[in-house]
């Protein structure tokens, strides 16, 4: 094997060769041109030509990068999004009220990398079997004091629990996870729904929160038919 050649591959007298009997090939091909290294220098200093090169690969760099992380972000929607369709089919085909809870709790586990799940429902429930329903805690609840800013602006938000909910969900004075609340707006009636982790940048604040947004209305649609509203 001579001096220069790899296995696999041309070796530089054959480069040259294809080069002479090409002449225009850097100009049709130009994006080969950005990624060669070609010094020319004038004494000290840099030469033009070199400044144009290096300036042209910082682009291409950046520009690479920035595809990717769209590319990147396209998945994770699109992945996102079916998990999204499956979590509602899921509700939407499921029997009564406890089954509701069982899917949402399943599926936020599972699939959305929560670690707990609660769902605190401040009204009665008209289901026959109510007393199993542990998410129906009454309208008079106390809970309902801890997450009344959050209900009353109709907005999911992410982040630290204040003491007062930690306390109302865990039956903790504190918690030094993350967590993501929804809250539940019905026909004279509300809720939350909490998915909390241990993890303190699971649920930053400065997150998107279209999906809750979206869930949060499935949900409150799917528990309106259970809830037992004042004659």
């Amino acid at each position: 094997m001579s001096a220069g050649q790899h296995s696999g591959g041309p070796d530089a007298h054959q480069v040259i060769d294809f080069l002479r009997a090409n002449p225009a090939f850097l100009d049709q091909h130009p994006q080969v041109l950005s990624q060669l290294s070609i010094p020319h220098h004038s004494g000290d200093a840099v030469s033009l030509l070199e400044r144009q090169v290096a300036v042209l690969r910082e682009d291409n760099g950046r520009l690479k990068r920035q595809l990717e992380n769209l590319v990147h972000h396209a998945r994770q929607n699109g992945e996102l999004t079916r998990k999204v369709h499956a979590l509602v089919l899921r509700l939407m085909n499921a029997v009564g009220p406890q089954a509701v809870f069982t899917s949402l709790e399943q599926c936020l586990v599972s699939d959305f990398g929560a670690e707990q799940v609660r769902c605190l429902i401040f009204a009665d429930t008209s289901a026959i079997d109510g007393a199993a329903l542990p998410q129906f805690v009454g309208r008079s609840s106390a809970l309902r004091a801890a997450f009344a800013a959050v209900v009353a602006s109709g907005q999911a938000r992410c982040g630290a629990l204040a003491p007062a909910q930690a306390e109302a969900l865990f039956a903790a004075a504190a918690f030094s996870g993350s967590a993501a609340i929804m809250p539940l707006v019905g026909r004279r009636w509300d809720g939350i729904v909490v998915t909390a982790s241990a993890d303190t940048e699971r649920y930053r604040d400065d997150m998107g929160t279209e999906f809750l947004h979206y869930l949060r209305d499935v949900l409150a649609l799917v528990i309106e038919p259970w809830v037992k509203h004042a004659p």
